[in-house]
């Protein structure tokens, strides 16, 4: 072997050394990167566009179920399927963005054999409810006007703080006389 061969080999090791003790390349594990599904992706993509105080509250509670964004049917109805998995107290996605107000058809599939849950959703300033029993599936219609975060959550006994709250986030230009007059604050 030849001496810069050689020095490049122990480059190769020392430079493997120093970063198998970095975080970051802990990170490109394979039971890591199996979790690193689109529904994630769009997640962490997303997050710089959500205002600095509400981004941190989202990024926090949603982290497992993920964020999509609906989709426009040739009707004008925005439409997003949303799953729970079974075992699992989430929904997947969690956050479902829609790019302006408007009307939001929701499916939701319960694919958990043994608990049964329902969904609370926002419409229109009131709240609308539908049950999921076990292995079933609903569909839901509501209408989202304005642009903002619009939560839902399941009601059932304490599925909601187990993780089973979602967002809509309607986005749109809201207009200067709802914008809170505000310096932006510094997080801590």
């Amino acid at each position: 072997m030849r001496v810069g061969t050689l020095g490049k080999v122990a480059a190769a090791v020392l430079l493997g050394a120093s970063l198998s003790s970095c975080n970051y390349v802990k990170l490109l594990r394979p039971s890591v990167l199996r979790q690193l599904n689109p529904r994630m992706v769009n997640l962490v993509n997303y997050l710089p566009k959500v205002e600095d105080p509400n981004e941190a509250i989202v990024a926090r509670l949603f982290a497992h179920g993920g964020l999509s964004h609906a989709e426009r049917g040739a009707d004008g109805v925005y439409r997003q399927f949303v799953r729970i998995p079974p075992g699992e107290y989430i929904w997947q996605p969690a956050i479902i963005v829609v790019p302006q107000g408007g009307e939001l058809e929701l499916e939701f599939q319960n694919d958990d054999p043994f608990s049964y849950h329902a969904v609370t959703l926002p419409h229109s300033g009131n709240r609308q409810a539908m049950m999921l029993p076990m292995q079933t599936r609903g569909r839901a219609r509501i209408r989202l006007d304005a642009p903002g975060m619009y939560w839902f959550g399941c009601p059932v006994a304490n599925h909601a703080p187990r993780g089973m709250l979602g967002l809509v986030l309607v986005e749109g230009e809201v207009p200067p006389e709802a914008k809170l007059d505000r310096p932006r604050q510094r997080r801590p």
